[in-house]
């Protein structure tokens, strides 16, 4: 069994509408979503469980993705050690008016570090980036959690 090291947040909204902020469409420079720094104490193997929401929006009827990206020891996107990509796609929506706003879509991801390196602080970074011109709205909430001890055998 594990034991708690630490557990840390960074929230930028609280609820949907709580942001207004554009989404990068650029893959070599995305968007800061959120950073956590995780007091590990230098244990060996740490386990991290970490968990983001993120809350957009867009008006257009193409089908789009976001890719959201979880990077380790770096708050910078050409740097670190990118250990969690997902990609979503979004359909297509149905326009009502021309111009109308869409409805928010809320993108949620659980990730876990199972190689993190012993050390004192590890520094953790959720980056974001859309195929598609979008507006973060929120809720929007990056956390984790570590514990010390390395997993049962052959898991």
């Amino acid at each position: 069994m594990g034991k708690f090291l630490d557990m840390r947040t960074s929230q930028n909204a609280s609820f949907t509408g709580g942001i207004s902020a554009s989404l990068s469409t650029f893959p070599t420079s995305p968007s800061l979503i959120g950073v956590i720094g995780l007091q590990t104490g230098s244990v060996s193997q740490p386990v991290v469980k970490l968990d983001g929401t993120m809350g957009i929006q867009v008006n257009t009827t193409t089908p789009f993705t976001v890719t959201i990206l979880l990077a380790r020891g770096s708050t910078f996107p050409t740097s670190g050690t990118r250990i969690y990509t997902a990609a979503y796609g979004i359909p297509t929506f149905v326009s009502i008016a021309p111009g109308a706003v869409f409805s928010d879509t809320v993108l949620n991801l659980t990730a876990a570090d199972l190689l993190a390196p012993a050390a004192t602080e590890t520094v953790y970074t959720m980056l974001a980036y859309a195929s598609t011109t979008a507006t973060r709205v929120g809720p929007e909430s990056f956390q984790g959690i570590a514990q010390n001890g390395s997993l049962p055998a052959g898991s």
